[in-house]
């Protein structure tokens, strides 16, 4: 059985994202408290992959992340765009009138709002974890106390949904890598993840993006990342879709770039899986 580390515990957004891009496949999940425990786990080979979120719709990039991946030279083998829909839970004997205080991750109660708002006088606290909050409510049998989080946390958690979907906005997608120590060749992949540093002159970022587009590789995601033991040098971070079939112009674009950047690196040739709200 495959093991999958995650951030967090189980019932969070990251377990989610583990059910959903292994379907019916069985898999040992293993909590990890922070993205650095996460990749040393993965390092180490103490697991087979960790599931990594990377960025989302509403709140952008998790910048340090990517560090993390190129640092560490881990590969990328998947990616899952996940619909992230926020639920009030609360032990079963509890209403929205019994309730008194939310406690969640900071991210869920900016995403909740207006939802949040209707009621004012409940007292809102943040927490490290969606899950963690959840699953704290029950097991220690908190009266009053409500949590926002996946439908997976409630079902595992045993908790009520007092109200299904009070975040702000419906199109609230999280992307997560699924990363491994070692390279795999991904049979018909459809997206690519790139790394490279350009020369300090004009026009050399835009040589890159040129031969994209000559190449007909549509690219949906462009990140700078400070160069590390720079002065304010930056590396990019590309993500490439190809919109042709075949890969004949996908190699060449590849060899193409190698001539105008100072090193080009391979994160991952992977599919892209997005689950529809």
């Amino acid at each position: 059985m495959k093991s999958v580390v995650i951030q967090g515990i189980k019932g969070s957004f990251h377990h989610e994202a583990v059910v959903k891009f292994f379907k019916e496949e069985a898999v040992k999940v293993v909590d990890s408290p922070t993205f650095n425990s996460l990749v040393k786990s993965v390092t180490s080979n103490q697991v087979d992959y960790g599931m990594m979120a990377i960025e989302n719709s509403i709140a952008g990039t998790i910048l340090p992340n990517y560090n993390l991946i190129t640092k560490n030279n881990l590969h990328i083998v998947g990616e899952i765009a996940l619909p992230i829909k926020h639920n009030l839970l609360a032990l079963e004997s509890e209403t929205l009138e019994s309730i008194s205080e939310v406690q969640t991750h900071p991210m869920a109660l900016l995403q909740c709002e207006n939802f949040l708002e209707l009621h004012p006088d409940w007292k809102l606290l943040a927490k490290d974890d969606t899950a963690t909050c959840a699953k704290n409510i029950q097991i220690n049998q908190l009266k009053g106390i409500a949590s926002i989080g996946s439908i997976l946390a409630a079902e595992m958690y045993n908790l009520k949904i007092l109200q299904e979907n009070i975040h702000d906005i419906t199109d609230n997608f999280t992307r997560f890598y699924l990363l491994s120590k070692k390279p795999e060749k991904i049979k018909h992949f459809n997206k690519a993840s790139l790394y490279f540093t350009v020369k300090h002159e004009m026009g050399s970022l835009a040589k890159v993006l040129n031969i994209l587009a000559e190449n007909e590789m549509n690219m949906t995601k462009i990140q700078s990342v400070p160069l590390t033991g720079s002065v304010f040098e930056y590396s990019f971070h590309v993500d490439v879709v190809s919109e042709k079939k075949g890969y004949d112009h996908y190699y060449k674009s590849l060899e193409e770039i190698r001539k105008e950047t100072g090193f080009l690196h391979i994160l991952g040739e992977y599919i892209q899986h997005k689950i529809e709200i």
